[in-house]
């Protein structure tokens, strides 16, 4: 029997011809699926979060507003469920060291982080900034799967940018929480007093030269106030329970009007 190498090398050539491209059909269906899987998670994020922001019944709660003598500042405001549950948060904060501004979202499930969005402007190199945009979805662990970002020149046209996947990066929301939830470091610890004409301003904050201090008008005098003033030094790095809100003036000026305060008991 005469063997035809010609025929056998056609034929050899085309089984390997057909594995190659069943392989990468395979590979390609693989990609194609894992992509579609992706695209599918993240609509489900995006429409949760967009049902929040849609959400105009949720009751809004806010920080005490903190300062630095370097010039950094925090503030953070909470959104509610009718629950009294928090399913988002909204950071501002500056590092006055670095003049780097960061505006930060956070949107919870279940109590858990569920998505992060952090606006900033990276400075690293002086002579050419830019803002970024990083956007991170996270499992039920509160462990990050997904983090897309993207970059502009100028604030205004980072929408126009797109976003691409990068190694998913872990927001950490626990600033946010001690300052909502007065706790940690942003405990209200008493700092002072500041008299300014007929006002009085109570003043609290870390037991740090360099801490976080954050001040509010007082509006009427009870037990407490009037031991504060009396025994001011004595007072200093008590820890108080406060109530105020936010209040802007014909002028414009915004400024934090003490409701109530008592002392914490140890």
């Amino acid at each position: 029997m005469k063997i035809n190498f010609g025929t056998l090398f056609i034929l050899l050539f085309s089984v390997v011809l057909i594995s190659c491209n069943s392989n990468s059909k395979k590979e390609t269906d693989t990609k194609e699926l894992s992509e579609k899987a992706s695209i599918d998670v993240e609509a489900q994020y995006e429409i949760y979060m967009s049902n929040i922001d849609l959400n105009d019944s949720l009751l809004v709660t806010n920080s005490l507003y903190f300062t630095k003598e370097d010039g950094s500042s925090l503030a953070v405001a909470a959104f509610l469920d009718q629950k009294g549950e928090v399913v988002k948060l909204i950071e501002k904060a500056a590092d006055g060291t670095t003049n780097r501004y960061e505006n930060t979202t956070y949107y919870v499930k279940n109590g858990l982080k569920f998505v992060t969005i952090e606006h900033f402007e990276d400075t690293t190199k002086p002579t050419d900034p830019v803002f970024i945009e990083r956007k991170s979805f996270y499992d039920v662990q509160e462990k990050p799967i997904i983090t897309k970002v993207r970059s502009a020149k100028f604030e205004e046209d980072l929408e126009k940018s797109s976003l691409n996947k990068v190694t998913p990066y872990n927001c950490s929301i626990e600033r946010a929480l001690s300052a909502i939830n007065q706790q940690g470091r942003f405990v209200p610890k008493f700092q002072g007093l500041v008299f300014s004409g007929r006002s009085t301003y109570i003043t609290v904050g870390e037991d740090d030269e360099d801490g976080y201090v954050s001040a509010l008008l007082i509006q009427y005098e009870n037990e407490t106030t009037r031991k504060l003033k009396k025994n001011q030094k004595a007072m200093i790095g008590k820890p108080l329970d406060l109530q105020f809100q936010k209040v802007v003036d014909d002028t414009g000026f915004e400024f934090q009007l003490l409701l109530g305060v008592k002392e914490v008991e140890n």
